[in-house]
């Protein structure tokens, strides 16, 4: 019998971690239910990972990441319009690649909780850094809620419009958030360089 690289199992454990937190919640999901199902024992799944929070640490991270890098790339744009196509387009483009996990996080709320802070507060700041910059500087109130509704009509109805081609899906969402920014039509459909 081949011996099992632990990197891969740590991959397997994830992948399982995304299918049951997707299908059971994060919460009902149990460590128990993880090793089973990748075929493994329970100690030898906390050998891989200490706590389900640092499993999804794991899954997350790495969309987060990509999500910090974006928002941050869009913020060295020099016009207010280039900032807003690339919070926009940008963040969208990583929320489709990331697809399942990014539904987890827009719609299982058991995913925030007191294990779970540290990694979710990252995701609280980058959409709230998105919705500044898609603001502009020295906003109104009513510029923060344009900007705060155009960065959930973006990126919300990705969790629950699954069956749809994901280069339509891009299309029509950034359609639907440039018209609450007053973009011209096409201004943010351009794909952004995701770092």
């Amino acid at each position: 019998m081949p011996r099992i690289e632990s990197g891969d199992t740590r991959s397997r454990i994830i992948e399982t971690a995304r299918e049951l937190f997707t299908t059971q919640t994060y919460r009902a999901a149990s460590m128990r239910d993880i090793a089973e199902r990748v075929g493994i024992t329970k100690p030898s799944l906390y050998h891989h990972f200490r706590s389900k929070s640092e499993i999804l640490a794991s899954l997350v991270s790495p969309p987060i990441d990509q999500l910090e890098a974006t928002i941050a790339d869009a913020a060295s744009r020099s016009s207010q319009s280039e900032i807003r196509q690339h919070v926009l387009g940008g963040c969208l483009d990583v929320i489709l690649a990331h697809r399942e996990t990014m539904t987890l996080l827009l719609r299982d709320a058991s995913v925030y909780g007191d294990e779970t802070t540290e990694v979710m507060s990252r995701m609280v700041t980058v959409v709230n850094r998105a919705i500044e910059l898609l603001a502009g500087p020295d906003p109104d109130w009513r510029r923060r809620v344009r900007a705060a509704q155009a960065f959930a009509a973006a990126t919300d109805p990705v969790s629950h419009l699954a069956d749809v081609a994901v280069d339509d899906l891009r299309a029509e969402l950034l359609r639907g958030a440039s018209a609450i920014l007053d973009l011209e039509p096409n201004a943010a459909s351009v794909r952004p360089q995701v770092p």
